[in-house]
Order: structure tokens, then sequence, then C-alpha cells
């Protein structure tokens, strides 16, 4: 309605709100910078961070590992090109036993045994582990471990493995086919391996799931061992690259929650900024993060860290709740404003700036004794506009 109050016009709008749902229009979250400082947060039901993105386009996995550098599957590294790979080099966690014809794929043995002692599988079950070549005791490894569950046995003690040299963590190890087992063998001297201990591979022997192979280290004989007999386990690893079959890049889960990004170079501890999200789809037993509760029972300025905050007023006297100064940066943020007392809320907008249809640097306020209590969600859509996007109550903006 239209008033005219000496000899200006003015326009006040009474805005009756009923409870909505809060369901936005966007179907995207924008991280509002160039420079990666602006980060995305899901969290678990114990406020554990376990997804986060940031405006970089780089995804972090739960947690955050202590190394200079994470290689996971091993793609997307840089500056290996012109690296001379040799056998016997200290590389990739681990030391060099295989290098490719064309001098830039490797296969890579842990320095020292995972195990001198431990059964090939939980029970007798045949698992289908049957893949045999280079990398192939990776998809061994996947195949044994998905079929045999937790346990200690030799494929899980690879899964399990992981290891920091000079900063850079390596999480991707696995139990060798017999072929690569093959491989160690012949280059033991310059592992540095033992020569009188049989050695679990991950190929399953037939079909019946009694037997998988192994290699006597002592002589190097390929044969079949009982899979609840007690041997030694020396995991590897694929590097530069190691992809198997169509598994895609960054398949490995990282047990220790490293930094992942399409160079895998990791930044240390967190230095992220929080960003507030307009909108965010979760399937599944998740929720949101309960927004940060801020009183305002003596008025309250907010800045632009009060974005995505509930500020609640309880008071019998006047109390204002002023907006802050925006820029075009901010849009999208939002801001709930409850009233609960019988003094009367109003929520003031910086100067040049709108809420709905008000005047600049206008307000909007509820004044009703009873029932006291009232909420306003207001939501930032241009540089200089507040747009009422839910709440319940009498507000007029003036």
């Amino acid at each position: 309605m239209k008033k005219t109050m000496t000899g200006v016009n003015l326009f006040a709008v009474c805005l009756i709100l009923g409870a909505v749902n809060g369901a936005f229009a966007e179907d995207a979250i924008k991280l509002n910078s160039s420079d990666g400082s602006t980060k995305f947060v899901l969290q678990d039901n114990t406020a554990t961070p376990v997804f986060s993105a940031d405006s970089n386009g780089n995804a972090y996995m739960v947690g955050y590992s202590s190394a200079a550098k994470f290689y996971g599957d091993g793609s997307g590294l840089t500056g290996v090109s012109t690296h001379t790979f040799k056998i016997g080099d200290s590389y990739g966690g681990g030391i060099i036993f295989w290098v490719d014809a064309t001098g830039t794929q490797v296969l890579i043995a842990a320095t020292a045994d995972q195990s001198t002692g431990v059964k090939w599988s939980n029970n007798s079950n045949a698992t289908g582990a049957i893949f045999d070549g280079i990398y192939a005791g990776k998809t061994n490894t996947v195949i044994i471990s998905t079929m045999q569950h937790a346990g200690s046995y030799a494929a899980q003690v690879c899964a399990d493995y992981n290891v920091t040299v000079n900063g850079e963590y390596y999480d991707d190890w696995y139990l060798p086919s017999k072929a690569e087992l093959g491989l160690l063998y012949t280059q033991r001297t310059a592992v540095g391996m033992p020569s009188s201990h049989l050695y679990w591979s991950s190929n399953e022997y037939g079909t019946t799931g009694s037997n998988a192979w192994s290699v006597n280290f002592n002589g190097g004989n390929l044969g079949y061992s009982g899979r609840a007999g007690s041997y030694y386990v020396r995991c590897v690893r694929g590097g530069p690259s190691s992809s198997i079959g169509n598994l895609p890049n960054f398949a490995e889960s990282v047990t220790d929650g490293a930094y992942r990004t399409s160079t895998q170079t990791f930044t240390g501890s967190n230095t992220f900024k929080e960003v507030t999200a307009s909108s965010a789809t979760i399937t599944g037993e998740a929720r949101l993060s309960r927004a940060p509760v801020a009183a305002a029972d003596a008025g309250i300025t907010l800045t632009a860290a009060d974005y995505g905050k509930t500020i609640t007023v309880n008071s019998a006297a006047a109390r204002t709740v002023t907006l802050p100064a925006v820029t075009a940066a901010d849009i999208g943020a939002t801001v709930t404003v409850v009233k609960l007392g019988g003094g009367t809320v109003t929520v003031q907008a910086a100067a040049s700036t709108y809420i709905e249809d008000s005047t600049a640097g206008g307000a909007i306020y509820n004044n009703a004794a009873y029932p006291a209590y009232a909420s306003l969600t207001l939501r930032l859509v241009t540089a200089t506009q507040w747009m009422l996007v839910g709440g319940r109550g009498a507000w007029i903006t003036k």
C-alpha cells in the first residue's frame, strides 16, 4: 500500500510470511574467488570434514596428511618426463626393480618385507584373482581384498601399507602378480631382498581356492602353496603411472586422507577460508551442518563473517540488526533473523542497498506484540538488493 507522510512518498509493504521449505533456485554452489581461498565443506555426524572443494577446483578427502606430496595411482604427475629411471634407484617410496622399454614406466618394491609370515587369505573360498603380468597384481589385490573382506592376509597387508619418504606419501601398494614376483626375484640383489624365503604372489592357483602361487627366493622356483600357509610378503607399486583396466584416475581409497589435485601436490594444513553456500544437494543419510546462531538482544551490526548465521533477538525493547555493506562477491549470501521478544525488531540495510522494495538504505521491521515471535530470511541477489526468501510473521518495509 502507498502512504504519503510529510510530503515524502514512502512505499510500505506488509508481508505476511508463512512457513517455507527453504528450497533454493540455484543448482550449483559458486565459490567466489580466483585464488582457491574459498572452500565448501561437507561434515559427518561428528562435525568432522569428510569432503571439501576449493575455488581452484581441488578436491579433498577426509583429513589432512603431513606429507609434502601425495601420489595415489600416480596419474597426473608433472616434471617426470625427463627423469632417467634405473633399476636399483630409490624412487617413489621404494626401490625400482623393473623399467619398461620406453624408460618411462617402472615397478617399485618396498624397501623391507611387510610381513615375515602371513596366510594368503581368510578362508579357502575362490576369489578369481587370476590376472598375471605387469601391474596385474594391483587388480588381483583389489579382487582379493574385496572377496575376503577385513583380516590379516597377504593382499590386505599390501592394501593397508603406506609410507612417507622425504615428505612424499605413497598409499597405492599391492601384492605382486606371479610375473611381477618373478621380476622381483631377478632383481633381488638390487632391491636388497633375502634369498632364503618363500614369498606370496597375488595369483590364486586353480579354481578350488585351496592354493596360491608363490616364489621361493632360494632358487627362484615358481610353485603353489596352501593358502593357510604362513609366508613372506613384499609389496610393490607402479610408477609414475599404473592405470589398470578401466579403473579411473584416483581409484585408490586414501586411508590418511591426503590432498588430491591434478598435479597431486599437497599444500599441508588447511589454510583456506570457509564459504557460505547458497545451496547444496544431499542424498542418503546426510545433513548439512547446523547454521551458527548469534544472539542480538542488544542489537548487532553484522559483517561478512555473519553470512549464513541465524540472528536471534529476545528483547522487550526495540532492537536493530544492521546488515553489512556488500559487494558482487557476496551475491548468494543469506542472513536469518528470529524475533522472540515483544520489542520491535528492525533489519536495517547498509547505504545504497535495498530490502525488497524498500528505499535505498531502508529497512524492514516487525513490531507485533502478539504473537511476539517472527522470523525472516534474506538473500543477496544483486550487489545492492536483498530478497526475502522465507520467514513467518508480519514484516513491513520502509
